[in-house]
């Protein structure tokens, strides 16, 4: 008898309540939403503040199970999900997911590790294979009226808005959020990108400055994003992306790349960490070019005055320098670049070590030769930042805008580094990499590393292919909508997604045709192989750790580490639900068994800090079963 009871105790305690999570946009104010687990539907609860994410606990739950969500119209019709969801083992809530979006969590093969990487960015924004949602609300004619700025290429002042972020673990809103518009000829196309000032006591998640990147020249929307992850291979420092959808007063505005801005909280946060024991920094500038100008560090003088200042050469931190003669210590760097003879220099290398973190500047010319990168410093001395570390002494390069790559707008066919096109004077691509045998041979080995083991289909048309599956229901949504300004098109549909990860079309080349004629050639150049297989040439660096999206317990996942298949959302075969369909009448509807709830799993920056530890009931469960069979 006390054997059963005990093992009567262990059914009761292996069963669990869940909470479950959704975001659901009613078609009419007085839809609801469920969760059918089994056939029976627990409705979910939202309020003002937490709309449009409804949440509700289910108890006695036995993972691993599937379910679907819900949307409950007045009338008593029950308008299902198009596929069911699978719970894994262990979960003690869903992340916030997206009603009829069968995947949350997307499975991204790793990419190999080329060269250490230091460096985290561990804002649960960007949270690996996870599609974010930013709702904004606002006065909808400043919102006409910023976005009347595009196509008439003019400024629009910036707007203040409420900004509602909802992701797989975060529910935050913040108030007087900056909202203007980002880019540059970006601007002249329908869909706008966007960039946000968050107020300096209240970050998103750690983020002071995010940019939203449309994407609109790009048929795959993903050449940022595969950059991105390149560039963390190398260990070249960069900001960090993640897709999010966009909403304005619960109207959809379309999907974006979303990425931190490189500024003072950038520094502060990813290159030096609070925990180095100094918020120090130093100066920092941001190059472009335009209107026949360049950012193409020639010396024209010795001071500020014979330079471009905010407009070609933007100060973004001063420094140590002077107000009336901000370009100080650039300057004096221009002028160590004028003054360097490659053919009378002893050791080139020790000369730029000095001044430069010279392998970062040698990686990051090698993904703008790799990708093609014809808008970059080494062929348009443009789309950078420079910044005077105090911490090392030395200038670092941090890469920024990398849309017009892998092919996009190239003309011509790849070729050597040695005739990779250069329209402008690039003083140290053509001192260092071109003029000095030194450091040519190290730009050369790190280009054979790069190519040897990550840029090569083996290793990137995985992970091409997973953001393709992750994007696709998104980009088909986002292709749909109508846009907000009467800009330019490219005319993209959904099926041009495919044709952009492939071989291209209207002129473009695929990312595939791209990465695999690249690869043969730099092969052909250098006289090497690539090696067979995909491992990394040093440990895999884990950039954003976070805990399980599912509150599962010791379970890690990483953004550049695969995550298992119950941390997925797996999707499995409609058929085998009970009740597939997308309408459905006469089902049980319950409300939630909680006395008292919350929406969703947070309302602040932390992320499930208050969660059960799932694996400490497991042990004592499986304690008391081991008494139950002992007795």
């Amino acid at each position: 008898m006390v054997r059963l009871l005990i093992l009567a105790a262990c059914v009761a305690i292996a069963s669990a309540d869940v909470s479950f999570n959704v975001v659901g946009l009613r078609k009419v104010d007085t839809d609801e939403f469920g969760v059918m687990i089994n056939g029976k539907v627990t409705k979910l609860r939202t309020s003002k503040e937490a709309y449009p994410l409804w949440s509700a606990n289910v108890a006695g739950i036995d993972a691993p199970l599937q379910y679907q969500y819900v949307r409950l119209s007045k009338g008593g019709e029950v308008y299902k999900e198009s596929k069911p969801r699978k719970l894994p083992v262990g979960a003690v809530h869903t992340p916030n997911e997206f009603f009829d979006r069968p995947d949350t969590l997307h499975k991204l093969p790793a990419l190999p590790q080329v060269y250490e990487n230091k460096l985290e960015q561990n804002s649960p924004f960007f949270r690996e294979g996870y599609i974010g949602n930013l709702f904004l609300e606002g006065d909808a004619k400043a919102w006409s009226f910023i976005n009347s700025g595009g196509a008439k290429w003019w400024d629009p002042k910036p707007i203040n808005v409420k900004v509602h972020y909802v992701g797989a673990n975060d529910n935050v809103k913040i108030n007087n959020v900056k909202l203007e518009l980002s880019g540059g000829q970006t601007r002249s196309y329908s869909k706008l990108p966007y960039k946000f000032h968050f107020p300096k006591d209240h970050s998103l998640l750690d983020i002071g400055v995010l940019k939203l990147r449309s994407a609109e020249t790009d048929p795959t929307m993903m050449r940022e994003k595969l950059y991105i992850d390149l560039l963390n291979t190398l260990g070249v420092p960069a900001p960090q992306a993640a897709y999010v959808r966009l909403f304005f007063n619960q109207k959809p505005v379309g999907l974006y790349v979303a990425e931190e801005e490189m500024k003072k909280h950038w520094l502060t946060t990813v290159l030096h960490p609070k925990n180095n024991g100094t918020r120090k920094t130093g100066s920092l500038w941001k190059m472009d070019a335009d209107d026949g100008l360049q950012a193409s560090l020639l010396w024209k003088g010795p001071t500020t005055s014979s330079y471009p200042v905010n407009h070609i050469y933007k100060n973004i931190l001063p420094g140590n320098n002077p107000k009336d003669d901000v370009m100080r210590d650039l300057i004096k760097l221009m002028a160590d670049i004028k003054n360097f003879d490659p053919k009378k220099e002893k050791d080139p290398i020790g000369y730029w070590e000095k001044r430069i973190d010279l392998d970062v500047f040698l990686k990051a010319m090698t993904m703008e030769y790799l990708a093609g990168f014809w808008d970059g410093y080494w062929t348009s001395a443009s789309n950078y930042q420079m910044y005077n570390n105090p911490v090392t002494g030395l200038w670092t390069w941090l890469p920024i805008d990398y849309d017009d790559t892998f092919g996009s707008s190239y003309s011509g066919e790849p070729d050597s580094y040695r005739k990779f096109r250069m329209k402008h004077d690039s003083p140290l691509v053509k001192k260092l990499i071109m003029e000095s045998p030194q450091i040519r041979a190290r730009f050369e080995a790190i280009l054979k590393d790069t190519v040897s083991y990550v840029f090569k289909p083996q290793a990137l048309m995985p992970r091409i292919s997973a953001y393709r599956d992750m994007i696709l229901d998104d980009v088909k949504w986002d292709r749909s909508l109508p846009r907000l300004n009467k800009g330019e098109s490219e005319g993209f549909t959904v099926e041009d997604l495919s044709k952009g990860v492939a071989d291209g079309q209207k002129g473009e080349w695929g990312l595939k045709k791209w990465i695999v004629k690249r690869t043969e050639g730099v092969e052909k150049d250098l006289n090497f192989k690539v090696l067979p297989g995909t491992p990394s040439k040093v440990q895999p660096h884990v950039m954003t750790k976070l805990q399980s999206a599912y509150g599962i317990t010791a379970k890690i996942e990483t953004s550049s580490v695969s995550m298992g298949d119950e941390d997925r959302g797996t999707v499995v075969d409609g058929d085998d639900m009970v009740g597939g369909g997308d309408m459905e009448g006469g089902t049980s509807i319950q409300e939630d068994s909680a006395s008292s709830f919350s929406i969703g799993h947070q309302t602040d920056k932390t992320t499930n800090s208050a969660m059960p530890l799932r694996s400490e009931w497991a042990t004592f469960v499986a304690a008391l079963a081991l008494i139950a069979l002992a007795l």
